[in-house]
């Protein structure tokens, strides 16, 4: 039996790890009950998942199809959550869980356009220096709260921004020149 693949695009990988990271944030709030437990481990197991698969290539072909029409909101739900074996739940319980998956689908649409700005748009936007930019005219306290305000970051992210730009300083700091390397241990340079 042949084994069927899908293949999916590296931003919604990415999106989808974010997602399943959140949900797992999440269980690991609440108080340690099973239900927590298996939640975690699926997200564990999911994200594994997808950052160890395999990488697919598609090549460009020249399509004499129309594009895909636009689809209202009734026909999408239809055709995503009624494939789903969702658990018995009254009509409001329906409409809350497919108002929460639009509102990820609108989120996560605006993050895309973000990062895969079209050709008119690029002009339009203004220039945002990225953390290494600001952190080579700061000092590690300055770069610290600006860590600390950003609302954007989980602590873990905190942590890993601020120990790269510890070292980068402390390397800078402790990193010898050539010549001074040979000064320190003692070997003069070669007499041309």
């Amino acid at each position: 039996m042949k084994k069927q693949y899908k293949i999916i695009s590296l931003d919604l990988q990415k999106n989808l790890i974010e997602f399943l990271d959140e949900i797992q944030f999440d269980a690991a709030k609440t108080k340690d009950d099973a239900d927590s437990m298996q939640i975690i481990n699926f997200c564990n197991w999911a994200i594994k998942e997808l950052l160890d698969s395999y990488d697919g290539y598609l090549k460009d072909k020249p399509s004499n199809k129309k594009p895909p029409q636009k689809k209202s909101r009734d026909e999408y739900v239809e055709e995503t959550f009624m494939d789903w074996n969702l658990p018995d739940m009254d009509d409001d319980e329906y409409e809350k869980l497919v108002d929460q998956f639009d509102a990820f689908l609108r989120s996560w649409e605006q993050e895309y356009n973000k990062k895969n700005p079209k050709a008119d748009d690029i002009e339009e936007r203004p220039f945002r220096p990225t953390m290494q930019d600001v952190a080579e005219h700061c000092t590690l306290d300055e770069i610290e709260d600006m860590l600390k305000d950003d609302p954007e970051l989980s602590d873990s992210e905190r942590f890993d921004l601020y120990y790269e730009e510890r070292q980068r300083i402390y390397d800078k700091k402790t990193s010898l020149s050539y010549t001074q390397l040979m000064k320190q241990v003692g070997i003069s340079p070669r007499k041309k």
